[in-house]
Protein backbone atom coordinates (compact mmCIF):
# COMPACT_ATOMS: atom_id res chain seq x y z
CA UNK A 1 0.00 0.00 0.00
CA UNK A 2 2.67 2.27 0.76
CA UNK A 3 4.47 1.64 -2.51
CA UNK A 4 1.35 2.25 -4.42
CA UNK A 5 0.95 5.88 -2.41
CA UNK A 6 4.43 6.82 -3.33
CA UNK A 7 4.45 5.60 -7.01
CA UNK A 8 1.74 7.69 -7.59
CA UNK A 9 3.64 10.71 -6.13
CA UNK A 10 6.23 10.68 -8.28
CA UNK A 11 3.97 10.24 -11.53
CA UNK A 12 2.05 13.29 -10.46
CA UNK A 13 4.98 15.12 -10.05
CA UNK A 14 6.40 14.16 -13.40
CA UNK A 15 3.18 14.68 -15.41
CA UNK A 16 3.30 18.27 -13.53
CA UNK A 17 6.86 19.16 -14.70
CA UNK A 18 6.72 17.57 -17.91
CA UNK A 19 3.74 19.51 -18.66
CA UNK A 20 4.73 22.58 -18.25
CA UNK A 21 7.54 22.20 -20.69
CA UNK A 22 6.06 20.11 -23.19
CA UNK A 23 3.39 22.60 -24.25
CA UNK A 24 6.10 25.55 -25.74
CA UNK A 25 4.50 28.45 -27.11
CA UNK A 26 5.19 31.02 -29.40
CA UNK A 27 3.68 33.81 -30.04
CA UNK A 28 3.98 38.17 -31.57
CA UNK A 29 2.50 40.60 -31.05
CA UNK A 30 2.29 44.62 -31.37
CA UNK A 31 2.94 47.62 -29.66
CA UNK A 32 0.07 49.30 -31.57
CA UNK A 33 -1.17 48.34 -34.99
CA UNK A 34 -1.78 51.75 -36.52
CA UNK A 35 1.42 53.85 -37.38
CA UNK A 36 2.37 57.51 -38.86
CA UNK A 37 5.44 57.78 -40.64
CA UNK A 38 8.64 57.72 -38.65
CA UNK A 39 6.75 56.04 -35.38
CA UNK A 40 8.66 53.59 -33.47
CA UNK A 41 7.30 49.86 -34.63
CA UNK A 42 7.78 47.93 -31.35
CA UNK A 43 7.84 43.84 -32.14
CA UNK A 44 7.80 41.51 -29.26
CA UNK A 45 8.11 37.74 -29.68
CA UNK A 46 7.78 35.14 -26.99
CA UNK A 47 8.69 31.32 -26.26
CA UNK A 48 7.99 28.70 -23.14
CA UNK A 49 10.67 26.76 -24.97
CA UNK A 50 13.90 26.51 -22.74
CA UNK A 51 16.29 26.59 -25.53
CA UNK A 52 19.44 28.08 -27.52
CA UNK A 53 17.63 29.00 -31.02
CA UNK A 54 16.72 32.47 -32.03
CA UNK A 55 13.87 34.14 -34.57
CA UNK A 56 14.63 33.87 -38.31
CA UNK A 57 14.61 37.70 -38.92
CA UNK A 58 14.75 37.53 -42.66
CA UNK A 59 10.97 37.36 -43.92
CA UNK A 60 11.53 40.94 -42.87
CA UNK A 61 13.66 42.27 -44.83
CA UNK A 62 11.24 42.93 -47.57
CA UNK A 63 9.22 45.73 -46.15
CA UNK A 64 11.18 46.56 -43.05
CA UNK A 65 14.67 47.47 -41.41
CA UNK A 66 15.53 45.64 -38.22
CA UNK A 67 17.15 48.77 -36.33
CA UNK A 68 17.74 46.78 -33.17
CA UNK A 69 16.64 43.89 -30.99
CA UNK A 70 17.47 42.92 -27.35
CA UNK A 71 16.24 39.64 -25.32
CA UNK A 72 15.52 38.50 -21.87
CA UNK A 73 14.97 35.09 -19.85
CA UNK A 74 12.86 34.20 -17.25
CA UNK A 75 12.16 30.73 -15.70
CA UNK A 76 9.94 30.31 -12.59
CA UNK A 77 8.74 27.14 -10.26
CA UNK A 78 5.47 27.78 -8.55
CA UNK A 79 3.69 24.69 -6.53
CA UNK A 80 6.37 22.54 -7.75
CA UNK A 81 5.63 23.57 -11.79
CA UNK A 82 8.18 25.23 -13.88
CA UNK A 83 7.65 27.38 -16.34
CA UNK A 84 9.86 29.43 -18.76
CA UNK A 85 9.70 32.97 -21.09
CA UNK A 86 12.13 34.08 -23.70
CA UNK A 87 11.59 37.20 -25.05
CA UNK A 88 12.91 38.82 -27.62
CA UNK A 89 12.05 42.97 -28.16
CA UNK A 90 12.79 43.82 -32.11
CA UNK A 91 12.68 47.43 -33.14
CA UNK A 92 11.74 48.37 -36.62
CA UNK A 93 11.42 50.71 -39.37
CA UNK A 94 9.33 50.34 -42.53
CA UNK A 95 10.32 50.90 -46.10
CA UNK A 96 7.02 52.26 -46.98
CA UNK A 97 3.66 53.32 -46.36
CA UNK A 98 0.35 51.77 -46.42
CA UNK A 99 -0.90 48.23 -44.93
CA UNK A 100 2.27 45.99 -44.18
CA UNK A 101 2.27 42.55 -42.91
CA UNK A 102 4.81 41.19 -40.48
CA UNK A 103 4.95 37.58 -41.92
CA UNK A 104 5.31 34.28 -39.91
CA UNK A 105 8.73 34.26 -38.04
CA UNK A 106 10.20 30.47 -37.02
CA UNK A 107 11.68 29.99 -33.81
CA UNK A 108 13.25 26.00 -34.75
CA UNK A 109 9.85 24.05 -35.76
CA UNK A 110 7.33 26.63 -34.14
CA UNK A 111 6.24 29.78 -35.94
CA UNK A 112 4.38 32.61 -35.15
CA UNK A 113 1.14 34.44 -36.35
CA UNK A 114 1.40 36.87 -39.26
CA UNK A 115 0.54 40.32 -37.85
CA UNK A 116 -0.97 43.54 -40.33
CA UNK A 117 -0.22 47.27 -39.20
CA UNK A 118 -0.97 50.33 -41.08
CA UNK A 119 1.55 53.25 -41.51
CA UNK A 120 -0.32 56.58 -42.79
CA UNK A 121 1.65 60.14 -43.34
CA UNK A 122 2.32 62.42 -40.33
CA UNK A 123 -0.31 64.95 -39.64
CA UNK A 124 0.43 68.52 -41.19
CA UNK A 125 0.54 70.05 -37.54
CA UNK A 126 3.38 66.87 -36.49
CA UNK A 127 5.35 67.23 -39.90
CA UNK A 128 5.46 70.96 -39.67
CA UNK A 129 6.67 70.97 -36.00
CA UNK A 130 9.86 68.62 -37.01
CA UNK A 131 10.42 70.64 -40.00
CA UNK A 132 11.41 73.80 -37.60
CA UNK A 133 14.40 71.63 -36.33
CA UNK A 134 15.14 69.22 -39.32
CA UNK A 135 14.63 69.72 -43.34
CA UNK A 136 16.02 68.79 -46.62
CA UNK A 137 17.34 70.39 -49.47
CA UNK A 138 18.18 68.89 -52.85
CA UNK A 139 19.16 70.23 -56.52
CA UNK A 140 21.20 69.14 -59.53
CA UNK A 141 23.44 70.98 -61.78
CA UNK A 142 21.87 71.05 -64.94
CA UNK A 143 19.80 74.36 -65.03
CA UNK A 144 17.31 73.46 -67.83
CA UNK A 145 17.10 69.90 -66.63
CA UNK A 146 18.12 67.96 -69.75
CA UNK A 147 21.47 65.87 -70.58
CA UNK A 148 22.56 63.30 -72.72
CA UNK A 149 22.96 60.12 -71.98
CA UNK A 150 26.17 59.04 -69.94
CA UNK A 151 26.66 62.85 -69.17
CA UNK A 152 27.66 63.72 -65.80
CA UNK A 153 24.26 65.02 -63.75
CA UNK A 154 25.73 66.90 -60.08
CA UNK A 155 23.53 65.97 -57.08
CA UNK A 156 23.80 67.90 -54.10
CA UNK A 157 21.50 66.92 -50.79
CA UNK A 158 21.39 69.44 -47.67
CA UNK A 159 20.51 68.27 -44.43
CA UNK A 160 19.62 71.55 -41.87
CA UNK A 161 19.09 70.47 -37.97
CA UNK A 162 19.23 72.23 -35.11
CA UNK A 163 19.78 71.32 -31.23
CA UNK A 164 16.74 69.36 -31.41
CA UNK A 165 17.85 66.02 -33.18
CA UNK A 166 19.86 63.27 -31.78
CA UNK A 167 20.75 60.76 -34.55
CA UNK A 168 20.02 61.07 -38.32
CA UNK A 169 21.10 59.10 -41.15
CA UNK A 170 20.66 60.03 -44.91
CA UNK A 171 19.85 57.80 -46.78
CA UNK A 172 20.76 57.61 -51.05
CA UNK A 173 18.26 57.69 -53.93
CA UNK A 174 18.10 54.53 -55.21
CA UNK A 175 18.18 55.00 -59.29
CA UNK A 176 17.12 52.98 -62.33
CA UNK A 177 19.24 52.68 -65.44
CA UNK A 178 21.82 55.23 -64.07
CA UNK A 179 24.79 55.43 -61.89
CA UNK A 180 25.19 57.37 -58.72
CA UNK A 181 28.67 58.25 -57.13
CA UNK A 182 29.52 60.12 -54.24
CA UNK A 183 32.08 62.98 -54.54
CA UNK A 184 34.63 63.32 -51.56
CA UNK A 185 33.59 63.79 -47.67
CA UNK A 186 30.49 65.43 -46.48
CA UNK A 187 30.90 69.40 -45.99
CA UNK A 188 29.77 70.98 -42.32
CA UNK A 189 29.22 74.60 -41.88
CA UNK A 190 26.04 76.61 -40.16
CA UNK A 191 23.99 78.82 -42.28
CA UNK A 192 21.10 81.52 -40.84
CA UNK A 193 17.74 80.85 -41.78
CA UNK A 194 14.43 82.88 -40.92
CA UNK A 195 16.97 84.20 -37.94
CA UNK A 196 17.64 80.94 -36.61
CA UNK A 197 21.20 79.52 -36.79
CA UNK A 198 21.19 75.33 -38.63
CA UNK A 199 23.96 72.94 -38.65
CA UNK A 200 24.74 72.27 -42.67
CA UNK A 201 26.03 68.55 -43.82
CA UNK A 202 25.93 68.46 -47.46
CA UNK A 203 26.79 65.75 -49.82
CA UNK A 204 27.44 65.85 -53.23
CA UNK A 205 27.28 63.19 -56.11
CA UNK A 206 26.94 62.76 -59.33
CA UNK A 207 24.88 60.59 -61.47
CA UNK A 208 25.72 59.07 -64.91
CA UNK A 209 22.23 57.68 -66.42
CA UNK A 210 22.60 54.78 -69.13
CA UNK A 211 19.47 55.31 -70.84
CA UNK A 212 17.35 57.89 -72.99
CA UNK A 213 14.09 59.16 -71.48
CA UNK A 214 13.11 60.41 -68.46
CA UNK A 215 15.46 59.46 -65.35
CA UNK A 216 13.68 59.67 -61.85
CA UNK A 217 15.89 60.87 -58.96
CA UNK A 218 13.76 59.47 -55.70
CA UNK A 219 13.15 61.98 -53.00
CA UNK A 220 16.33 61.87 -50.53
CA UNK A 221 15.12 60.70 -46.83
CA UNK A 222 16.80 61.12 -43.62
CA UNK A 223 15.78 59.14 -40.70
CA UNK A 224 16.25 59.61 -36.66
CA UNK A 225 15.82 60.82 -33.31
CA UNK A 226 14.70 63.78 -32.27
CA UNK A 227 14.59 65.49 -28.88
CA UNK A 228 11.33 65.14 -27.35
CA UNK A 229 11.56 68.96 -25.30
CA UNK A 230 11.82 70.46 -29.63
CA UNK A 231 15.64 71.72 -27.98
CA UNK A 232 14.36 75.30 -28.40
CA UNK A 233 15.88 77.00 -25.66
CA UNK A 234 18.72 75.02 -23.52
CA UNK A 235 17.62 75.09 -19.69
CA UNK A 236 20.58 76.63 -17.99
CA UNK A 237 22.47 74.45 -15.67
CA UNK A 238 23.09 74.41 -11.77
CA UNK A 239 25.54 75.49 -10.02
CA UNK A 240 26.95 72.02 -8.74
CA UNK A 241 28.82 72.48 -5.19
CA UNK A 242 31.60 69.71 -3.85
CA UNK A 243 28.98 67.15 -2.51
CA UNK A 244 27.48 67.23 -6.02
CA UNK A 245 31.29 66.82 -8.21
CA UNK A 246 32.12 63.88 -5.84
CA UNK A 247 28.25 62.10 -6.31
CA UNK A 248 29.47 62.69 -10.51
CA UNK A 249 33.16 61.23 -9.78
CA UNK A 250 31.79 58.18 -7.28
CA UNK A 251 28.73 57.23 -9.60
CA UNK A 252 31.38 57.27 -12.96
CA UNK A 253 32.62 59.88 -15.67
CA UNK A 254 30.48 57.49 -17.87
CA UNK A 255 27.13 59.84 -17.17
CA UNK A 256 28.73 63.46 -17.75
CA UNK A 257 27.68 64.81 -21.02
CA UNK A 258 30.72 65.73 -22.67
CA UNK A 259 31.42 62.06 -22.39
CA UNK A 260 28.18 61.28 -24.59
CA UNK A 261 29.07 64.30 -27.03
CA UNK A 262 32.60 63.34 -27.67
CA UNK A 263 30.89 60.21 -29.75
CA UNK A 264 29.71 61.36 -32.75
CA UNK A 265 28.49 64.28 -34.57
CA UNK A 266 25.04 62.23 -35.02
CA UNK A 267 24.73 60.98 -31.26
CA UNK A 268 24.44 63.82 -28.79
CA UNK A 269 22.22 63.91 -25.79
CA UNK A 270 21.79 60.15 -26.31
CA UNK A 271 19.96 60.52 -22.16
CA UNK A 272 17.44 62.81 -23.59
CA UNK A 273 13.76 61.50 -24.10
CA UNK A 274 13.49 61.46 -28.00
CA UNK A 275 11.53 60.20 -30.36
CA UNK A 276 12.21 58.85 -34.07
CA UNK A 277 11.18 61.03 -37.01
CA UNK A 278 11.28 60.77 -41.12
CA UNK A 279 12.04 63.83 -43.64
CA UNK A 280 12.00 63.40 -46.97
CA UNK A 281 12.59 66.03 -49.52
CA UNK A 282 11.56 66.37 -53.14
CA UNK A 283 11.85 64.07 -56.18
CA UNK A 284 13.48 65.33 -59.54
CA UNK A 285 12.98 64.30 -63.06
CA UNK A 286 15.46 64.90 -64.85
CA UNK A 287 14.96 64.41 -69.68
CA UNK A 288 18.02 62.67 -71.01
CA UNK A 289 18.47 63.26 -74.81
CA UNK A 290 19.95 60.08 -76.93
CA UNK A 291 23.09 60.62 -78.49
CA UNK A 292 22.94 63.61 -80.92
CA UNK A 293 22.69 62.93 -84.63
CA UNK A 294 25.68 65.64 -85.44
CA UNK A 295 28.21 63.16 -83.54
CA UNK A 296 29.93 61.09 -86.00
CA UNK A 297 33.05 59.95 -83.67
CA UNK A 298 33.02 56.52 -83.16
CA UNK A 299 32.81 56.53 -79.73
CA UNK A 300 30.19 58.64 -77.73
CA UNK A 301 32.25 60.45 -75.20
CA UNK A 302 30.10 63.43 -73.52
CA UNK A 303 32.06 65.61 -71.36
CA UNK A 304 33.16 68.94 -70.18
CA UNK A 305 36.72 68.99 -71.20
CA UNK A 306 39.21 66.25 -72.91
CA UNK A 307 43.21 66.82 -73.58
CA UNK A 308 45.68 64.20 -74.05
CA UNK A 309 49.22 64.06 -72.68
CA UNK A 310 51.99 62.80 -74.49
CA UNK A 311 55.39 61.72 -73.00
CA UNK A 312 57.66 62.73 -76.20
CA UNK A 313 56.55 66.40 -76.14
CA UNK A 314 59.80 67.62 -74.29
CA UNK A 315 61.99 65.19 -75.00
CA UNK A 316 61.79 63.31 -78.05
CA UNK A 317 63.39 59.75 -78.32
CA UNK A 318 66.20 58.88 -80.56
CA UNK A 319 65.43 56.13 -82.40
CA UNK A 320 68.19 53.31 -83.74
CA UNK A 321 67.17 50.38 -85.61
CA UNK A 322 65.84 47.29 -83.52
CA UNK A 323 66.45 48.99 -80.40
CA UNK A 324 62.17 49.29 -78.52
CA UNK A 325 61.15 52.92 -77.21
CA UNK A 326 58.31 53.11 -75.21
CA UNK A 327 55.71 55.92 -75.26
CA UNK A 328 53.25 57.18 -72.82
CA UNK A 329 49.84 58.85 -73.37
CA UNK A 330 47.37 60.15 -70.59
CA UNK A 331 43.96 61.02 -71.82
CA UNK A 332 42.22 63.34 -69.29
CA UNK A 333 38.53 63.96 -69.86
CA UNK A 334 36.57 66.06 -67.16
CA UNK A 335 33.05 65.05 -66.52
CA UNK A 336 33.60 61.22 -67.13
CA UNK A 337 34.12 57.76 -64.92
CA UNK A 338 37.27 56.02 -65.99
CA UNK A 339 35.30 53.16 -66.60
CA UNK A 340 33.32 55.53 -69.38
CA UNK A 341 36.68 56.11 -71.39
CA UNK A 342 36.42 53.54 -74.39
CA UNK A 343 39.98 52.58 -75.77
CA UNK A 344 41.61 55.07 -77.88
CA UNK A 345 42.21 53.90 -81.45
CA UNK A 346 46.31 54.04 -82.45
CA UNK A 347 47.28 54.07 -85.78
CA UNK A 348 50.58 51.83 -86.56
CA UNK A 349 53.57 53.95 -88.17
CA UNK A 350 55.17 51.88 -91.19
CA UNK A 351 58.73 50.88 -91.21
CA UNK A 352 58.40 50.34 -87.23
CA UNK A 353 56.52 47.36 -84.97
CA UNK A 354 54.46 48.61 -82.16
CA UNK A 355 52.83 46.75 -79.15
CA UNK A 356 50.38 48.85 -77.44
CA UNK A 357 49.89 47.71 -73.88
CA UNK A 358 45.99 47.69 -72.51
CA UNK A 359 44.96 50.79 -71.62
CA UNK A 360 43.94 51.79 -67.61
CA UNK A 361 41.78 53.95 -66.60
CA UNK A 362 41.12 55.28 -62.92
CA UNK A 363 38.56 58.04 -61.57
CA UNK A 364 39.24 60.99 -59.51
CA UNK A 365 37.47 63.88 -58.01
CA UNK A 366 38.43 67.62 -56.53
CA UNK A 367 34.97 67.43 -54.75
CA UNK A 368 32.98 69.28 -57.04
CA UNK A 369 33.15 66.71 -60.26
CA UNK A 370 34.95 63.59 -61.45
CA UNK A 371 37.61 63.13 -63.91
CA UNK A 372 38.63 59.86 -65.85
CA UNK A 373 41.93 59.07 -66.82
CA UNK A 374 43.25 56.70 -68.83
CA UNK A 375 46.71 54.96 -69.16
CA UNK A 376 48.40 54.46 -72.52
CA UNK A 377 51.39 52.59 -73.27
CA UNK A 378 53.32 51.69 -76.44
CA UNK A 379 56.45 50.13 -77.22
CA UNK A 380 57.90 50.74 -81.13
CA UNK A 381 60.89 49.27 -83.00
CA UNK A 382 62.39 50.46 -85.74
CA UNK A 383 62.46 48.15 -88.76
CA UNK A 384 65.24 50.07 -90.71
CA UNK A 385 67.07 53.46 -90.92
CA UNK A 386 66.03 56.60 -92.54
CA UNK A 387 62.63 58.68 -91.56
CA UNK A 388 60.02 57.59 -89.97
CA UNK A 389 56.64 59.13 -89.42
CA UNK A 390 54.33 58.26 -86.10
CA UNK A 391 50.45 59.17 -87.18
CA UNK A 392 48.52 61.20 -85.38
CA UNK A 393 46.14 60.33 -82.98
CA UNK A 394 42.55 61.73 -82.81
CA UNK A 395 39.95 61.61 -80.35
CA UNK A 396 36.36 63.08 -80.98
CA UNK A 397 33.74 63.92 -78.49
CA UNK A 398 30.97 66.07 -77.35
CA UNK A 399 31.18 69.58 -74.95
CA UNK A 400 28.43 69.11 -73.43
CA UNK A 401 28.91 73.02 -72.67
CA UNK A 402 28.96 74.05 -75.66
CA UNK A 403 26.60 71.57 -77.15
CA UNK A 404 28.77 70.76 -80.70
CA UNK A 405 31.41 68.25 -81.40
CA UNK A 406 35.18 68.28 -80.91
CA UNK A 407 38.26 66.89 -81.71
CA UNK A 408 41.47 66.67 -80.08
CA UNK A 409 44.29 66.26 -81.89
CA UNK A 410 47.76 65.14 -80.95
CA UNK A 411 49.79 66.01 -83.86
CA UNK A 412 51.88 63.40 -85.84
CA UNK A 413 55.54 62.66 -85.17
CA UNK A 414 58.41 62.97 -88.06
CA UNK A 415 61.22 61.24 -86.43
CA UNK A 416 64.68 59.80 -88.23
CA UNK A 417 65.92 56.47 -87.38
CA UNK A 418 69.68 56.12 -86.89
CA UNK A 419 71.24 52.74 -88.21
CA UNK A 420 72.50 49.71 -85.81
CA UNK A 421 76.00 50.60 -84.90
CA UNK A 422 77.15 46.96 -85.22
CA UNK A 423 75.94 46.66 -89.02
CA UNK A 424 77.66 49.83 -89.72
CA UNK A 425 81.12 48.94 -88.60
CA UNK A 426 81.34 46.25 -90.82
CA UNK A 427 79.96 48.33 -93.81
CA UNK A 428 82.27 48.25 -97.12
CA UNK A 429 84.23 51.87 -98.38
CA UNK A 430 83.00 52.99 -101.60
CA UNK A 431 85.38 53.22 -104.47
CA UNK A 432 85.77 56.34 -105.92
CA UNK A 433 87.71 58.60 -108.27
CA UNK A 434 89.68 61.25 -106.77
CA UNK A 435 88.66 64.93 -108.72
CA UNK A 436 91.15 67.27 -109.12
CA UNK A 437 89.56 70.98 -110.20
CA UNK A 438 91.54 72.01 -113.77
CA UNK A 439 93.22 75.13 -113.24
CA UNK A 440 91.23 77.81 -114.84
CA UNK A 441 92.48 79.63 -118.15
CA UNK A 442 92.19 83.04 -118.99
CA UNK A 443 91.05 83.03 -122.78
CA UNK A 444 92.95 86.23 -123.27
CA UNK A 445 96.10 84.65 -122.73
CA UNK A 446 94.94 81.45 -124.59
CA UNK A 447 96.17 82.58 -127.87
CA UNK A 448 99.86 82.85 -126.62
CA UNK A 449 100.01 79.04 -125.36
CA UNK A 450 102.69 77.42 -127.33
CA UNK A 451 101.18 74.54 -129.15
CA UNK A 452 102.06 71.89 -126.65
CA UNK A 453 99.99 72.80 -124.05
CA UNK A 454 97.04 70.97 -124.58
CA UNK A 455 99.00 67.33 -124.80
CA UNK A 456 100.64 68.77 -121.60
CA UNK A 457 97.14 69.38 -119.49
CA UNK A 458 96.25 65.77 -121.11
CA UNK A 459 99.08 63.67 -120.07
CA UNK A 460 98.58 65.67 -116.43
CA UNK A 461 95.26 64.31 -116.23
CA UNK A 462 95.64 60.65 -117.04
CA UNK A 463 98.51 60.28 -114.41
CA UNK A 464 96.44 61.87 -111.74
CA UNK A 465 93.66 59.81 -112.25
CA UNK A 466 96.10 56.50 -112.85
CA UNK A 467 97.66 57.67 -109.23
CA UNK A 468 94.10 58.11 -107.84
CA UNK A 469 92.54 54.37 -109.27
CA UNK A 470 96.34 53.08 -107.81
CA UNK A 471 95.50 54.32 -104.10
CA UNK A 472 91.99 53.31 -104.22
CA UNK A 473 92.85 49.90 -105.25
CA UNK A 474 95.75 49.90 -102.56
CA UNK A 475 93.09 50.99 -99.76
CA UNK A 476 91.17 48.16 -100.55
CA UNK A 477 93.56 45.76 -100.75
CA UNK A 478 94.75 46.84 -97.19
CA UNK A 479 91.09 46.54 -95.57
CA UNK A 480 90.93 43.10 -97.24
CA UNK A 481 94.26 42.07 -95.87
CA UNK A 482 94.27 43.95 -92.43
CA UNK A 483 89.99 41.64 -92.06
CA UNK A 484 91.28 38.39 -93.03
CA UNK A 485 94.38 38.84 -90.25
CA UNK A 486 91.86 40.39 -87.63
CA UNK A 487 89.38 37.14 -88.65
CA UNK A 488 92.29 34.75 -88.05
CA UNK A 489 93.50 35.96 -85.28
CA UNK A 490 90.08 35.86 -83.48
CA UNK A 491 90.44 31.78 -84.48
CA UNK A 492 93.33 31.79 -82.72
CA UNK A 493 92.95 33.18 -79.55
CA UNK A 494 89.04 32.46 -79.41
CA UNK A 495 88.52 28.88 -78.34
CA UNK A 496 85.49 27.20 -81.05
CA UNK A 497 82.48 26.67 -79.01
CA UNK A 498 81.14 23.64 -78.69
CA UNK A 499 78.15 23.03 -81.12
CA UNK A 500 76.37 20.60 -79.31
CA UNK A 501 77.02 22.51 -75.80
CA UNK A 502 75.13 25.45 -77.20
CA UNK A 503 72.00 23.37 -79.10
CA UNK A 504 71.16 21.73 -75.12
CA UNK A 505 71.60 25.36 -73.72
CA UNK A 506 69.24 26.95 -75.95
CA UNK A 507 67.03 23.88 -75.97
CA UNK A 508 66.90 24.05 -72.10
CA UNK A 509 65.50 27.57 -71.99
CA UNK A 510 63.21 26.96 -74.54
CA UNK A 511 61.58 24.56 -72.26
CA UNK A 512 61.60 26.62 -69.48
CA UNK A 513 59.67 29.57 -71.47
CA UNK A 514 62.60 31.94 -70.52
CA UNK A 515 62.14 34.17 -73.73
CA UNK A 516 65.27 36.40 -72.97
CA UNK A 517 67.69 33.86 -72.84
CA UNK A 518 66.26 32.18 -75.71
CA UNK A 519 66.88 34.90 -77.42
CA UNK A 520 70.42 35.27 -76.37
CA UNK A 521 71.01 31.44 -76.95
CA UNK A 522 69.32 31.28 -79.94
CA UNK A 523 71.84 34.17 -81.55
CA UNK A 524 74.87 32.62 -80.40
CA UNK A 525 73.91 28.87 -81.50
CA UNK A 526 72.52 30.49 -85.32
CA UNK A 527 76.07 32.53 -85.55
CA UNK A 528 78.46 29.64 -84.54
CA UNK A 529 76.53 26.89 -86.70
CA UNK A 530 76.57 28.86 -89.53
CA UNK A 531 80.10 30.82 -88.70
CA UNK A 532 78.47 34.25 -89.32
CA UNK A 533 79.54 37.17 -86.91
CA UNK A 534 77.04 39.55 -88.71
CA UNK A 535 74.18 38.24 -86.82
CA UNK A 536 73.72 40.70 -83.97
CA UNK A 537 70.11 40.66 -83.36
CA UNK A 538 66.64 38.76 -84.27
CA UNK A 539 66.09 40.29 -87.34
CA UNK A 540 69.28 39.53 -88.92
CA UNK A 541 68.63 36.12 -88.37
CA UNK A 542 65.05 35.88 -89.47
CA UNK A 543 66.08 37.49 -92.94
CA UNK A 544 68.41 34.27 -93.02
CA UNK A 545 66.10 31.70 -92.41
CA UNK A 546 64.14 29.51 -95.04
CA UNK A 547 61.81 28.63 -92.42
CA UNK A 548 60.52 29.67 -88.77
CA UNK A 549 60.33 33.62 -89.30
CA UNK A 550 56.71 33.59 -87.90
CA UNK A 551 58.61 31.66 -84.46
CA UNK A 552 61.08 34.19 -84.81
CA UNK A 553 58.83 37.17 -84.62
CA UNK A 554 56.42 35.88 -81.80
CA UNK A 555 59.86 35.31 -79.82
CA UNK A 556 60.43 39.01 -80.65
CA UNK A 557 57.42 40.04 -79.68
CA UNK A 558 57.56 38.47 -76.30
CA UNK A 559 60.38 40.15 -75.41
CA UNK A 560 58.18 43.47 -75.31
CA UNK A 561 54.85 42.79 -75.05
CA UNK A 562 52.83 43.00 -71.83
CA UNK A 563 51.64 39.34 -71.95
CA UNK A 564 55.54 37.93 -72.44
CA UNK A 565 54.78 35.65 -69.33
CA UNK A 566 52.57 33.88 -72.24
CA UNK A 567 55.68 33.21 -74.53
CA UNK A 568 56.16 29.12 -74.93
CA UNK A 569 59.15 27.87 -76.36
CA UNK A 570 57.79 24.55 -77.90
CA UNK A 571 57.41 26.12 -81.40
CA UNK A 572 61.31 27.19 -81.44
CA UNK A 573 62.64 23.93 -79.88
CA UNK A 574 60.80 22.16 -82.45
CA UNK A 575 62.54 24.80 -84.81
CA UNK A 576 66.25 23.87 -83.74
CA UNK A 577 65.78 20.08 -83.85
CA UNK A 578 65.03 20.29 -87.45
CA UNK A 579 68.19 21.95 -87.58
CA UNK A 580 67.62 25.43 -87.79
CA UNK A 581 67.00 25.46 -92.03
CA UNK A 582 68.93 28.89 -93.83
CA UNK A 583 68.85 30.10 -96.28
CA UNK A 584 71.59 29.07 -99.85
CA UNK A 585 71.70 32.48 -101.15
CA UNK A 586 71.72 34.35 -97.91
CA UNK A 587 75.28 33.49 -96.39
CA UNK A 588 77.58 36.46 -96.18
CA UNK A 589 81.04 35.12 -96.50
CA UNK A 590 82.58 32.77 -99.71
CA UNK A 591 84.35 30.12 -99.18
CA UNK A 592 87.22 32.12 -99.62
CA UNK A 593 86.17 34.23 -96.91
CA UNK A 594 86.18 37.53 -99.01
CA UNK A 595 82.93 39.72 -98.69
CA UNK A 596 81.67 39.99 -101.95
CA UNK A 597 82.09 43.03 -103.55
CA UNK A 598 78.40 43.79 -104.56
CA UNK A 599 76.48 41.72 -102.22
CA UNK A 600 72.97 40.93 -103.96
Amino acid sequence: MINLGRKFLVITFVISVSTSFVFAEVKAYLNQSSFYEGDPITLKIETTENNQLVPDLSPLANDFSVIGTSTNFRTTIINGRGSSLRTWVIELQPNKKGVLVIPAISIGNNKTKPLSLTITDLPPEVKAETNKHIFVEEKVGAVSRTTFVQQQIPYTVKLFYDEAMQTAQIYSPNLENAILEKLGADKRYQVVRAGKRFNVVEKRYVISPEKSGTLHIPAPTVKGRISVSGGDSPKPRKRMDDTDMLNRFFNGLGNDPFFQDFGGFFSRRSREPSKPFTVTGNSIDVEVLPVPKEFTGSAWLPAEDLSIKDSWTSNPPELKVGEPVTRFLTLHAKGLAGSQIPDIAIVKPQNMKSYPEKAKSETRTDGNTVYGIQHIEISYIPDRKGQVTIPEVKVDWWDVNKKKQQTFILPEWNLTVAPDLSVVADEKPEIGILETPLETKDESQSLEQPKGSSENNYWTIAIITAVSILLAVGALIFYWIRRKSRLNHLKKTQPTKNINELKASLLQACKNNDKTLSANSLLEYARNLWADDSIQNLGDLSSQLNDGVEIIKKLEQGLYRADSQKWNGSALATLVENGLPQRQNSAAVNNDGLVPLYPD
